[in-house]
């Protein structure tokens, strides 16, 4: 029997779909990654630097050189929570992200943001569960607002690495870049020019700010090559400005 050219257009994507689902989530407009990054190679096959110490954290800022380094610098934990990149490994031209995925933007997070504070059941705001609370993981976060982790994203409080090399925020928040400088430049390595997400023990929403881009965070892949027919609807973009124990050797 020969197949159509539509009928296998179907096929390949039902495929496609089948096989992002083991480790993508599809909320909104794009499939999200139920995990935070951990490779230490650009998209081209290119390593990347391991900061191995604090001291090689800093220097490699100064450097402008593109590096990654693992929660308490300690490869156990890079199972569990991926890598802390800085940000000239994000906007490297060789590509952090796997072929075919991308480091979300600003818009892509508030998107999702806006996708997950509207209520497609009833179609009303306010929402049931704030989108935040739908992410996080159900354990480890310390505080009053524990995760419901409603769609497997299974969000962890990694925290972030300040510009010293040093965590801050273990079980109590964590954050992810974005693609998205500040200034329409994109100078890297001024002062708060470039724009993070974040999701905290006291907070029920995703929030965003910008930072140093000394800073280390976390990146959430994603991807929109998929055609969505029968996609959930997503609300139109108003942006809002409003950390498993360490593994010690």
């Amino acid at each position: 029997m020969k197949l159509s050219k539509l009928s296998i257009l179907i096929m390949f994507l039902l495929i496609k779909e089948i096989a992002l689902s083991q480790n993508y989530v599809k909320l909104g407009k794009l499939y999200w990654a139920d995990h935070n990054l951990n490779v230490s190679t650009f998209s081209n096959g290119d390593e990347i630097k391991e900061a191995k110490t604090p001291e090689d954290w800093q220097k490699y800022f100064k450097q402008g050189i593109p590096a990654y380094c693992s929660m308490y610098y300690n490869a156990k934990n890079d199972s569990i929570y991926g890598k802390i990149y800085n940000w000239f490994a994000v906007v490297d031209p060789r590509g952090l992200a796997p072929e075919g995925f991308m480091v979300p933007s600003l818009n892509d997070w508030m998107g999702l943001r806006a996708h997950l504070n509207y209520d497609t059941n009833c179609r009303c705001m306010p929402p049931i569960l704030p989108s935040a609370q739908k992410l996080k993981s159900t354990h480890e976060w310390r505080g009053n607002l524990k995760g419901e982790n409603i769609f497997n994203m299974n969000v962890l409080p990694g925290g972030y690495l300040l510009n010293d090399g040093n965590l801050e925020g273990r079980f109590t928040q964590t954050s992810f870049w974005t693609s998205t400088p500040q200034n329409a430049a994109g100078v890297i390595g001024d002062s708060y020019t470039t724009y993070y997400v974040m999701l905290n023990s006291d907070k029920t929403d995703i929030r965003y700010d910008n930072n140093f881009d000394a800073n280390g965070h976390f990146v959430r892949c994603a991807t929109g090559e998929q055609l969505y027919y029968f996609s959930p609807f997503v609300p139109s973009l108003e942006e809002d400005s409003d950390s498993q124990e360490k593994e010690e050797d």
